[in-house]
C-alpha cells in the first residue's frame, strides 16, 4: 500500500479565487514530482483563458539559465564548504542513482559525463545554486516537473501563457540565495528521506501550514526567493484575474503569501482537489 498516494494523479495545492464576477486559480507547484500531473493539470487549464507561470519555460530560456549556472568559477564552491562525512555520503547515493540509471532528465544530465567524483563534477566551477539542484534532483531522482508539463498543456490549448518575471529576475533570485543555506542543507543529507517523504505528502494533501513549517530549513525559503518576489507575484496574478479567468502556477512556497494577499482583497478564496 502507498500511504502517501504517489500513485495518485491528484493533488490539493489549488485554490479557487472569487470576487465580483472575477475568477482565478491559484496553483501550489512541485518543480521535482515523482509522477505526472498531466490529467488535473489538463483539468485547471481548460479552466482558464490565460495561464501565468513564474518565469518563461521555453526551451531557450531554459538553456540561459543552465548556461548561466555554469558560470561560477569566481563563486563559491560547495565542494570544500561540505563536511567530510556529507561528501561521501552524497558522493554514495549519486553513484547509487547513476548505477540505477535513475537521475535520467535531472539537471545532471545538462553536465558533462560524470567521474568517480560525482560531487566535485556537479559542483566544481558552477554556481552553487546550480549545483545544489543538479544533486537534489539526481538524488530525488523524480523525472517530473509540474510547471513544464502546464506549460506543455497550456500551449497545446492554445491559451494566452504570461509570466510573472524575466529570466534576469529569476537569475538574481537564484544568486541571492545564501550560500550557507545550500551547505547547511547538504550537510543534513541523512535526514532527506524522511524529509523528501513528509514533504510530498504535505504537497499532495494541500496542507500548506505544514509545508510552510517543515521546509524552512530549504536553501529557497528565503528572503531573495520568496519575500522579494511574492508580492510581484501576486500584483501579476490580481491584475490578470481582473481581466478574465486566470490559472495561476507558482512554486508551493509562495502560496501562503499570495492567498493570504488575496483574502485580504476581499477574495473568497477556497480549497480544491484537482
Amino acid at each position: 500500500m502507498n500511504i502517501f498516494g504517489w500513485g495518485e494523479k491528484q493533488f490539493r495545492s489549488v485554490w479557487s479565487l472569487e470576487k465580483d464576477g472575477r475568477y482565478g486559480l491559484l496553483v501550489g507547484t512541485a518543480h521535482f514530482s515523482p509522477h505526472s500531473f498531466k490529467k488535473a493539470l489538463t483539468r485547471l487549464i481548460q479552466r482558464a483563458e490565460t495561464v501565468l507561470f513564474e518565469g518563461p519555460l521555453d526551451q531557450e530560456s531554459m538553456a540561459r539559465v543552465v548556461d548561466y549556472g555554469r558560470q561560477g568559477e569566481e563563486t563559491p564552491s560547495l565542494v570544500e564548504a561540505l563536511s567530510p562525512e556529507a561528501a561521501r555520503e552524497i558522493n554514495r547515493q549519486l553513484r547509487t542513482r547513476q548505477n540505477a540509471n535513475a537521475a535520467s532528465g535531472s539537471l545532471a544530465d545538462l553536465l558533462p559525463p560524470v567521474t568517480a567524483d560525482l560531487l566535485e563534477t556537479y559542483a566544481r566551477g558552477v554556481r552553487p545554486w546550480m549545483a545544489f539542484f543538479t544533486i537534489w534532483s539526481a538524488l530525488l531522482g523524480w523525472k517530473h516537473s509540474m510547471d513544464m508539463e502546464a506549460f506543455t498543456i497550456a500551449r497545446k490549448f492554445g491559451k494566452s501563457v504570461r509570466y510573472l518575471e524575466t529570466i534576469e529576475d529569476q537569475l538574481r533570485a537564484l544568486d541571492g540565495i545564501p550560500f550557507e543555506r545550500f551547505v547547511n542543507y547538504l550537510n543534513q543529507i541523512d535526514q532527506w528521506k524522511s524529509y523528501r517523504d513528509r514533504y510530498y505528502k504535505a504537497f499532495l494533501s494541500g496542507d500548506i501550514e505544514q509545508f510552510t513549517s517543515m521546509t524552512g530549513v530549504f536553501p529557497t525559503r528565503c528572503e531573495s526567493i520568496l519575500a522579494r518576489r511574492d508580492p510581484i507575484f501576486f500584483e501579476g496574478i490580481k491584475s490578470d484575474v481582473e481581466k478574465g479567468p486566470t490559472a495561476a502556477f507558482v512554486g508551493s512556497a509562495h502560496i501562503p503569501t499570495i492567498r493570504r494577499r488575496f483574502i485580504e482583497e476581499g477574495y473568497r478564496v477556497t480549497q480544491e482537489t484537482a
